[in-house]
């Protein structure tokens, strides 16, 4: 019964660290005012908006805000093609609404995984220091099987991006209001596909890059401890 506790527990801690660092990972690309200036003046999306690079960082800025719950709405005005006007239709603005959930929902999942998995590591090296050894031992199993899934989802989103995002959209909302029109709706035009895929890409990338970083502080406590 032990043994089974124990190792139900390893599989349940495992999993909350692929959790925190897959979110982390996507926090750290989608949060990053460089990256969408990339995105922006890379894609010249200042001409499919009609806003120079200026305003649009001002609206992602604000955006960013409100999916992070700092702001109450997405009520803003921009110039637009030399006028201005309010940057987000209804439809765009309901739309991220349930994106907002999404963010806050991950965020909450992360920052719960964050804290579960502290005081967990921290009771093992206190009182169970051969379960944190046993644990730190097989992360290489764990990961060996997160970059399987990791592999296979990148390889289904690069092979068929528009599928697959299509099928994300289904799985997570109950509506439609995510298929916009680039000939109306400034939303779209701001983050096109290629920028989905593109960050996709980069957080997979952020993603195996932190498996490395773990596993090599995993590997230096085991030295350290003559493991």
């Amino acid at each position: 019964m032990t043994n089974l506790f124990k190792y139900t527990g390893f599989i349940a801690l495992y999993v909350m660290l692929f959790i925190l660092l897959l979110f982390t990972s996507l926090q750290a690309v989608v949060y990053n005012d460089t990256y969408f200036r990339w995105h922006y003046v890379n894609h010249e999306i200042t001409k499919t908006t009609g806003m120079n690079i200026d305003e649009l960082m001002v609206v992602t800025d604000k955006m960013m805000d409100y999916l992070i719950d700092k702001r109450d709405s997405l009520d803003m005005e921009a110039t637009i093609n030399g006028r201005i006007e309010e940057v987000f239709g209804r439809r765009e603005k309901l739309h991220m609404v349930d994106v907002k959930d999404l963010f806050l929902g991950g965020k909450f999942i992360r920052d719960l995984s964050f804290v579960i998995l502290i005081i967990s590591i921290f009771a093992m090296y206190m009182w169970k220091k051969e379960w944190l050894k046993s644990w730190l031992r097989h992360l290489g199993v764990f990961f060996i099987v997160a970059f399987i899934v990791i592999g296979i989802l990148g390889g289904l989103f690069a092979s068929d991006f528009n599928k697959y995002f299509t099928l994300f959209h289904e799985l997570f909302f109950n509506n439609d209001l995510w298929l916009l029109n680039p000939k109306t709706d400034i939303l779209i035009n701001m983050v096109p596909e290629i920028f989905f895929f593109q960050t996709t890409m980069l957080i997979i990338g952020l993603f195996i890059i932190s498996i490395g970083l773990v596993l090599a502080l995993a590997k230096v406590y085991l030295r350290k401890h003559s493991i």
